[in-house]
């Protein structure tokens, strides 16, 4: 019997206590995604680097058994202001804390302790993967006239694999997303100046690691983030905007976005940044001006913030 590969269902849950299987259902945990992609065994491996009197290869054991799984979700609302987004699950278990205003807004920034993990089912057409104590990273993605999205990549502990029917899911909390496009983009400034922006793109880069140390607990941790992001905009005279100035001096300033203009369906996002450096591209014969991004930190875990109202 074949799988089809088009036929995915993942449901994610935080768990109470880390690496105790929280037992996700399709109709309250579901999640809906695109490009999904499960790394059944990913391992290291004890070689065993043996000399003999001839050419071959030795033996080598598998070992540090875990499991990966990678996705892209939408960026969009929940519905109404103050209403968690169905992605927001996600989020959590890539070192953000989750806040909520009644009625208000929900924002999501990254924290250094206390992160959260989740438990992960992907069911490929009738087998399931179960990921135990996942935590993963999260990219960002604007691109001009493109839904915008988040890219996801899960490192757990192996929690096996079984023959299972694909639970039932519940993607009514997804919402529609908004194109990135000059319709829909509130407004886009970048160090006090608000340029005419092609792509946008964050990386928290978290480090995930999984540790198996005898006498201790297997876990995945995230041990670090360095976040950088892109930015492609118009390119500007010196007098507009000097951004090689402001990369040669390294700069702080803000980036700020605001995507969507209708309530329950905006994306804010903040971000303390320098700029690397700047270099010239072309997009329909008008010049463009790529700027490398790095995420800056003021007082700790400040450096980006993502608001959904």
């Amino acid at each position: 019997m074949s799988l089809n590969s088009k036929r995915v269902a993942i449901i994610a849950k935080v768990e109470t206590k880390e690496g105790v299987d929280a037992v996700p259902t399709g109709a309250a945990n579901a999640i809906l995604v695109a490009s999904p992609k499960v790394t059944p065994l990913d391992s290291d491996k004890a070689e065993r680097n043996i000399v003999r009197p001839y050419f071959g290869n030795a033996e080598s054991v598998v070992t540090g058994v875990r499991m990966k799984a990678e996705f892209e979700v939408e960026l969009a609302g929940a519905g109404e202001p103050g209403a968690v987004p169905a992605w927001g699950v996600l989020l959590r278990g890539c070192g953000f804390a989750e806040t909520v205003v009644k009625d208000t807004a929900v924002s999501y920034a990254p924290i250094s302790t206390g992160h959260q993990s989740l438990t992960i089912y992907y069911n490929l057409d009738g087998v399931q993967h179960k990921l135990l104590g996942a935590r993963g990273n999260v990219s960002f993605d604007f691109q001009n006239k493109a839904f915008p999205k988040m890219k996801f990549t899960f490192t757990g502990v192996h929690g096996g694999i079984v023959d299972s029917a694909a639970p039932a899911l519940t993607l009514t909390p997804f919402m529609t997303p908004m194109p990135f496009d000059a319709a829909n983009v509130a407004h886009f400034n970048l160090f006090a100046f608000a340029p005419a922006v092609q792509s946008l793109t964050f990386d928290m880069a978290n480090e995930v690691k999984h540790r198996s140390l005898p006498g201790g607990t297997e876990r995945v941790l995230i041990t670090g983030r360095k976040p950088s992001g892109s930015a492609q905009i118009e390119s500007t005279t010196v007098a507009e905007k000097d951004w090689f100035e402001i990369a040669r001096t390294g700069r702080r300033g803000m980036l700020n976005l605001e995507h969507g203009k209708v309530a329950g369906n905006i994306i804010l996002i903040e971000a303390n940044i320098s700029i690397g450096s700047a270099d010239y591209g072309d997009s329909d014969n008008i010049s463009m001006t790529t700027l490398p991004l790095a995420l800056l930190p003021y007082d700790g875990d400040d450096e980006f913030k993502i608001t959904i109202r």
